[in-house]
């Protein structure tokens, strides 16, 4: 064994406690970038283009720089592409990643 059981109680406890300061950084992370997108929205100085030409939003400050512009992310409706293809077609262009999970409540 290559931890004992009061080892492993230990770190399922340091587990959790680093998950929830994981989850209140998250938090504090969030709530500092809605305020960050509210200035860039809201100064006409910030007002710029990308190399292509598309309108985004830019600050460039003391040590950072931060840009605001529109993403773009297209999804597939699998139960339709299920419809449209035969099950041997399906699984040709179907990729299943398998890897390990680890839950601990």
């Amino acid at each position: 064994m290559c931890m004992t059981i009061t080892e492993m109680n230990e770190a399922m406890e340091q587990i959790q406690e680093w998950k929830r300061i994981k989850e209140e950084a998250e938090d504090n992370i969030s709530a500092l970038n809605v305020k960050v997108i509210e200035f860039l929205q809201e100064t006409d100085e910030c007002e710029a283009v990308d190399k292509k030409g598309n309108p985004i939003r830019k600050f460039i400050g003391n040590i950072f720089k931060a840009t605001l512009s529109k993403g773009e992310r297209e999804t597939v409706d699998k139960a339709e592409v299920k419809k449209l293809l035969n099950e041997e077609d399906y699984q040709k262009v179907s990729k299943v990643s398998i890897y390990p999970v680890l839950r601990i409540s």
